[in-house]
């Protein structure tokens, strides 16, 4: 099963300076336990954006093959 995490993290930016962002933390969760698959840590600026795309990708067990394709056609 994979699991699908907001994460937060502070970044830098030459043309912007320091801003808040919003990502996702994937997990494979299985008998042996947790493990932890990938972290984009830049996703949106927006914290209930990301929180719906964790909520939905877990819900509908999105391979983390096809994120980076799915979320390049959500922005």
């Amino acid at each position: 099963m994979f699991l699908y995490l907001p994460v937060e993290s502070e970044l830098d930016d030459p043309y912007i300076g320091r801003y808040r962002a919003f990502g996702l933390r994937v997990l494979r969760s299985g008998a042996d336990g947790e493990e932890e698959l990938m972290v984009l840590p830049d996703v949106s600026t927006d914290f209930a954006f990301t929180l719906r795309l964790a909520s939905l990708f877990t819900r509908k067990q999105l391979d983390p093959l096809h994120l980076l394709n799915v979320l390049e056609d959500l922005l």
